[in-house]
């Protein structure tokens, strides 16, 4: 019988590291999947489809907390705090983030997106549900027409622009100095 990570290691899964702060109660996660952005056309004059690539989008998940006494409903306050400091000021400021499940699809820094009221429950606990964004930084675009990459030849690739990066182009300048100077044919 296999006994699971969950089962070695409950706090690992039922907790969320914000910043530096360990979240009170059992969090669930939800939404925390990561989709591709594919822009699908019909062709025209043809018949089927075309489709590019538009990269990842900014990914967004729910996480539901369980706060089941007092002490953690008191500890609560401050890690909403800190939550609600991601977007208390002129600019969003991402905080650090980890949960196993969230690092398996790469969400390693969030803003809030929204605190739920404290939904209470016959039994005396509080569930509250908070809206996370991923925080990432701007990417260069990339160009506007592919281009082919070379062979390896140092040839610049086809379809113009600068030529490919070479870390041994230093050393290649000095080598044909120095058989410039020893009178290369």
């Amino acid at each position: 019988m296999t006994t699971s990570v969950w089962t070695l290691y409950p706090e690992l899964y039922s907790k969320i590291i914000l910043g530096t702060l360990l979240s009170p109660g059992i969090v669930t996660l939800s939404g925390h999947n990561r989709d591709e952005s594919w822009d699908v056309q019909a062709a025209k004059g043809s018949e089927g489809a075309t489709s590019v690539l538009n990269g990842k989008p900014v990914g967004t998940f729910q996480a539901s907390f369980f706060l089941a006494d007092q002490d953690e409903e008191d500890d609560w306050v401050a890690f909403q705090t800190l939550i609600e400091s991601t977007t208390a000021g002129p600019k969003p400021v991402a905080l650090p983030i980890y949960h196993p499940d969230l690092a398996a699809n790469g969400y390693t820094e969030v803003c809030s997106a929204g605190v739920g009221g404290a939904v209470r429950d016959e039994r005396g606990g509080v569930t509250i549900q908070v809206k996370f964004i991923e925080y990432r930084p701007p990417k260069p675009k990339p160009a506007a027409s592919p281009t082919a990459r070379g062979g390896g030849t140092g040839a610049p690739a086809s379809g113009g622009g600068a030529p490919p990066y070479d870390p041994n182009a230093a050393a290649k300048r000095e080598l044909a100095g120095l058989l410039d100077e020893a009178g290369r044919p």
